[in-house]
């Protein structure tokens, strides 16, 4: 709890503007060209657009943030503080990509603020219960990817020129505008694989009480069980090198 608390006042302090854009302007961003698109169009399905801004806003944050948790302890020389402590390395970067993922529900609660009172958008949420259940295991998958970019980034120097290469194909691969089932079937294959697009389904499903919601959310739950477990077994692995040989990847 010390760790959320402080990780908020960090990443919404007004000295990290990038954070700041990605948490309170990006959202109303991307709520401005939905709403110039359905003057334009009017026939729009507003509801989709509103939580496909909520999750691109989301994503980006948990890409920017998780994605360079561990190799930003190298920019910030506190690694060799983190490797020396009585805590494990995996407890450390789990524990920073929960609490970004829960900073991210910021930029989602902003969305859905934007889009009612500013831009007068209904927003068609059946049942507030589920609703909020689905958003809980998206977290907990955005929590598990942003734990495996953690892990992939340590290998790169160029970081941030990684984390804006894929920030679009992965918005497109998990189906927050498209449905993963409307795919080829290797991409379809791919993008199954992906946790988050799981966990982006179970929101999906329901916003519009689907039948599948339930099953959405037990793939999503599973399928970040596992790369959860692997992740354990890679960070322990780091955490052995860095002991012995005192450097790993960009690190």
């Amino acid at each position: 709890m010390y760790l959320l608390i402080r990780e908020i006042k960090y990443f919404t302090n007004f000295n990290n503007k990038m954070y700041q854009f990605l948490l309170f302007f990006q959202p109303l961003m991307f709520l401005s060209i939905v709403y110039f698109l359905k003057q334009v169009r009017g026939d729009i399905n507003s509801d989709k657009f509103v939580l496909a801004s909520a999750l691109i806003s989301m994503w980006s944050y948990v890409l920017y943030s998780s994605g360079s948790a561990l190799i930003s302890q190298k920019w910030n020389d506190t690694l060799k503080l983190l490797i020396a402590a009585p805590a494990s390395l995996f407890a450390v970067i789990l524990t920073k990509a929960l609490s970004n993922s829960v900073i991210a529900l910021i930029s989602m609660i902003l969305s859905f603020i934007y889009a009612r009172f500013i831009f007068q958008f209904n927003i068609g949420i059946a049942n507030y219960g589920y609703f909020l259940l689905s958003i809980l295991v998206l977290m907990f998958s955005l929590s598990v990817v942003g734990l495996i970019l953690a892990i992939v980034f340590v290998a790169s120097q160029n970081v941030f020129d990684f984390q804006n290469l894929i920030l679009t194909p992965m918005i497109l691969l998990c189906g927050v505008f498209i449905p993963v089932e409307q795919f080829p079937v290797v991409l379809k294959f791919i993008a199954y694989l992906i946790p988050m697009t799981w966990g982006i389904k179970s929101v999906q499903d329901t916003l519009v009480l689907s039948q599948t919601m339930f099953s959405s959310m037990g793939i999503s739950i599973v399928v970040s069980m596992i790369y959860l477990f692997l992740a354990y077994f890679i960070v322990k692995k780091i955490e052995v090198v860095l002991r012995k040989t005192g450097s790993l990847g960009a690190i």
